[in-house]
C-alpha cells in the first residue's frame, strides 16, 4: 500500500537564512535553477537527479549538493513516491561559515561533487533534518546547522588554523560563564558584545575548535556534574543548569560525559 503523499516546510523567523521541506511525493519537476545552495537526501524510493546535463541515480545514503545557480532536477523513477529532505540555504550565510574556516575567502566557493557516498555525512544529515523539525531550541538548531555546514565545507576548504588575539574573546567566555544558566543565543552574544555573530564562531572556532553554543554546553553540564556529585536529584540538576527538557539534558550530558546523568550519579550515592 502506497503512503499518502505530504510535504512539509520548516521556516522559523529566527533562522531566516533557510528553508527545509519533507516530501514524500512522485511529483516531477522540470530543470530548474535557484540562488539558494541546496543539499537533499532520498529516505524511501529512487530517484534520477541531474545536475548540470550529468545524471546520477540517486538513492537512500548518498546526499545531492547543488551549489546557487546550478541547472537542476530530481525527480522519482516511474513517478512513483519517493520520501526526500532538501534543506535550501541563502548563500551569504553559507559564504559567512567558510569565512569562519578560513581567512583567505573572498566569495563563495562551490561546492566541487553533486553527490556525497559517506554514511556518516548520511545520519548527521538526516539527524539535523530530524532536529529542525523537533521541538528543540532554536539554539540548538542553530549550533547543529553550524557544526554540521562547518564540516562539511572543511572538506574542501583548507582550514586557517591561527589564533586570533581578542580581548573580546576572554570577555565572552567570562559572561557565558556567569549566566550559564541561561540559554543565550548567537544573535544575543552579537548584540551584548557588539561583534558580528559568525566573527564570535570564528573567534571560538580558532581558540577553542568549538562553537559558543558548544562550549556554554559543556558550563552547563559540568555544573550538573557537582551537582549530581552531591546527590541532587537529575530534575533538579537539570534545571539549575538552564535544562527545561529533560531528554535535551540527557543527550548532552551523554554526549559531553559519555555515561548518562543517573549512571554517573549512582557513583556518588
Amino acid at each position: 500500500m502506497k503512503e499518502g503523499k505530504f510535504t512539509k516546510v520548516f521556516i522559523h523567523k529566527a533562522l531566516p537564512y533557510l528553508e527545509l521541506r519533507h516530501s514524500n511525493t512522485g511529483n516531477h519537476y522540470k530543470e530548474h535553477i535557484h540562488e539558494s545552495f541546496s543539499i537533499g537526501i532520498n529516505l524511501k524510493g529512487e530517484s534520477l537527479y541531474s545536475n548540470k546535463q550529468k545524471k546520477y541515480d540517486f538513492k537512500k545514503g548518498l546526499i545531492a549538493v547543488v551549489n546557487p545557480n546550478e541547472i537542476h532536477s530530481c525527480n522519482a523513477l516511474k513517478r512513483e513516491n519517493h520520501e526526500y529532505y532538501m534543506l535550501y540555504l541563502d548563500k551569504k550565510w553559507c559564504f559567512e561559515i567558510q569565512k569562519t574556516i578560513s581567512n583567505h575567502i573572498t566569495s563563495f566557493i562551490e561546492y566541487p561533487n553533486a553527490l556525497i557516498d559517506d554514511q556518516n555525512y548520511y545520519k548527521d544529515f538526516l539527524n539535523l533534518c530530524k532536529l529542525l523539525f523537533s521541538n528543540s531550541s532554536i539554539e540548538e538548531k542553530e549550533n547543529e546547522l553550524i557544526e554540521f555546514f562547518t564540516k562539511l565545507f572543511e572538506k574542501n576548504i583548507p582550514n586557517s588554523k591561527e589564533k586570533i588575539e581578542d580581548e573580546n574573546f576572554e570577555k565572552i567566555c567570562k559572561y557565558l560563564k556567569e549566566n550559564f544558566k541561561e540559554n543565550i543565543s548567537l544573535e544575543e552574544l552579537a548584540k551584548k558584545f557588539s561583534l558580528n555573530s559568525f566573527y564570535i564562531i570564528k573567534l571560538f572556532k580558532a581558540n577553542m575548535n568549538m562553537t559558543p553554543h558548544k562550549y556554554l554546553l559543556n558550563i552547563k553540564i559540568n555544573y550538573s556534574k557537582e551537582l549530581l556529585k552531591k546527590g541532587e536529584t537529575i530534575v533538579n540538576a537539570a534545571l539549575e543548569c538552564g535544562f527545561v527538557d529533560q531528554s535535551h539534558f540527557h543527550k548532552n550530558f551523554l554526549n559531553i560525559v559519555a555515561t548518562t546523568p543517573n549512571q554517573y550519579r549512582k557513583n556518588f550515592i
